[in-house]
């Protein structure tokens, strides 16, 4: 096989119903020169039976100890002998046109990270919404949304190399939010909004699983992390204090849910103690009607 082009890095845990689409559509791709990185992160399941019956040299499959997806992406870069590396999820699947559109970009910017546009569907098919108007002000709107799909970034290896994902557990689901961030801050972002892969809404996606004290644990790191980080800091110090304070709606909305009402009111003053004005949005007034 000639040098590749592209590494596709793909984590998984536990998909063995789910990863075998993720395959077939790589490698229905148009553009051919990449090579395919499975890192298995622990997985209980025939995991490696699924991945054993694809015959093609450019998959290469590895079983470590589990570690969660951001150790497990680290890994698959450690591994990696393209030029642009792209993490896929393994319950996603690409269009045929992901690589072509990527290569396209790259042989007309040569940027250092990028992005494409993607689609949510849900576990039938059914088209939700797509993702096609990312504009330059991402940089700015980044902070307060995370609407990167790990599927549409493409960062050169190097660029990977030097930036991992941050690999504590406690963090896991933001990961790649704080990358996001952290190369914002420090590298020039293209974005092309042709859509290239979709996002599967199914039940047991783990982003919708995560009981109310993981995510305080998880955004209390992310806001720890980030205030650390002297380039973040420099880039988005005027906005910090809301991102702060609309982490904290967060919490008090997962709260809510679960009717701890107390809990809800503790943040709901340190929100408003961080950054006052946040006592006017609605996840703020729907968590206090909820805890009334």
């Amino acid at each position: 096989m000639n040098q590749p082009f592209f590494t596709i890095v793909i984590p998984t845990y536990n998909r063995a119903h789910l990863i075998g689409k993720t395959l077939e559509s790589v490698l229905a791709q148009t553009y051919t020169n990449f090579e395919v990185i499975v890192v298995d992160d622990g997985s209980k399941d025939d995991t490696c039976q699924v991945v054993g019956k694809f015959i093609d040299q450019r998959i290469q499959y590895y079983l470590k100890e589990n570690g969660e997806r951001a150790a497990a992406r680290n890994f698959g870069v450690q591994k990696a002998k393209g030029e642009y590396i792209n993490f896929f999820d393994s319950d996603d699947l690409m269009y045929t046109n992901h690589l072509e559109t990527a290569f396209r970009i790259i042989e007309s910017k040569m940027p250092s990270w990028f992005h494409l546009g993607y689609d949510f569907k849900d576990a039938d098919g059914n088209w939700l919404k797509s993702f096609t108007s990312f504009e330059m002000n991402i940089k700015e709107e980044i902070i307060f949304d995370n609407r990167l799909s790990c599927n549409g970034v493409f960062l050169q290896k190097e660029i990977a190399l030097n930036n991992p994902f941050h690999e504590n557990r406690v963090l896991a689901s933001s990961e790649d939010w704080e990358l996001w961030i952290r190369l914002l801050s420090q590298q020039t972002f293209v974005f092309d909004n042709t859509v290239t892969s979709t996002v599967v809404n199914h039940d047991s996606r783990s982003l919708f699983t995560i009981p109310a004290d993981k995510v305080i644990a998880r955004d209390l790191l992310l806001i720890d992390l980030l205030q650390r980080n002297t380039d973040v800091q420099k880039i988005y110090k005027g906005n910090f204090n809301k991102f702060i304070a609309e982490r904290f709606t967060f919490f008090m909305l997962s709260l809510s849910e679960q009717r701890r009402k107390y809990e809800v009111f503790t943040w709901a003053f340190k929100a408003f103690k961080v950054y006052p004005p946040i006592m006017f949005t609605k996840r703020y007034l729907a968590s206090i009607k909820n805890s009334l």
